[in-house]
């Protein structure tokens, strides 16, 4: 590829896995190394490069998507596009060195961790994975008035994606919502249409819950306070397998409203 000084761009996408997926196409197709690789969110005028803005194309995110399975991984596909939806500064110039790397060793990309590019595509696709892992644990989906379920969530990282399918999955019978408040938006769920959507929410929304759910939620905290042994408590332990930052929005944990104090 290209490294001459003024043949150095900043590539300026739409901020979504599409167009990053476009803009890494590209940059490949076209022989080019982009400076930088940035959202439209987080691009600031450069006056030192060229910029080139990116328009996102689905065929070209697809094939480029395949080409990634079949000459370097599936692995690798899902390294990137899990290292995406951590949001992390600098991500779509470790994506694109990773590439550039898989595409000349192929499936043995991932073992090439002295380089820090490798390193990080890794740690961020295992950050997020954990937490969409923990979260399907922790999700407590509570019944709106009208039957609907929802439940909110803060996660640090863009997990909703990943946690359609498995609620999908486990609760096929049911519409529900499952709300980032962070990022303001939401997984929907018809269950009628056996089909979810990611949709924008804004952070203020909260459902009226349901008089059964209210009933049932002062039980479950009642229950979890009589059963609690003051003398057993051990925070630093339930910390590590639970941590603090996710008890906000837990039914039994303090935080919530109307929740028994277990201190």
């Amino acid at each position: 590829m290209s490294s001459n000084n003024y043949e150095k761009k900043v590539y300026i996408y739409d901020g979504s896995y599409q167009g990053l997926m476009t803009a890494l196409y590209l940059a490949f197709k076209q022989r080019e190394a982009p400076i930088k690789i940035l959202s439209q969110t987080d691009f600031r005028d450069d006056l030192f490069y060229q910029t080139k803005t990116i328009i996102t194309d689905i065929d070209k995110a697809a094939f480029f998507s395949e080409q990634i399975k079949n000459h370097i991984s599936v692995q690798a596909l899902n390294n990137i596009f899990h290292a995406y939806l951590s949001e992390t500064e600098k991500l779509e110039l470790y994506i694109f060195r990773y590439l550039f790397m898989g595409f000349k060793v192929g499936e043995k990309v991932d073992q090439y961790l002295t380089k820090n590019y490798v390193r990080q595509v890794q740690d961020l696709a295992h950050k997020v994975r954990h937490e969409s892992h923990r979260l399907k644990g922790l999700i407590r989906l509570q019944e709106a008035a009208g039957g609907k379920y929802y439940a909110a969530v803060e996660p640090d990282y863009k997990t909703l994606v990943l946690l359609a399918p498995h609620f999908k999955n486990r609760f096929s019978t049911m519409n529900w919502i499952i709300h980032d408040l962070k990022r303001e938006e939401a997984v929907i769920y018809s269950a009628e249409d056996k089909e979810w959507l990611l949709i924008d929410l804004e952070k203020d929304f909260k459902p009226e819950l349901s008089q059964k759910e209210t009933e049932v939620q002062d039980l479950w905290r009642a229950f979890f306070s009589a059963v609690s042994i003051k003398n057993r408590r051990n925070r630093k332990v339930q910390q590590q397998f639970m941590p603090q930052k996710y008890w906000k929005h837990l039914i039994e944990r303090p935080g919530s409203s109307q929740n028994h104090r277990l201190e």
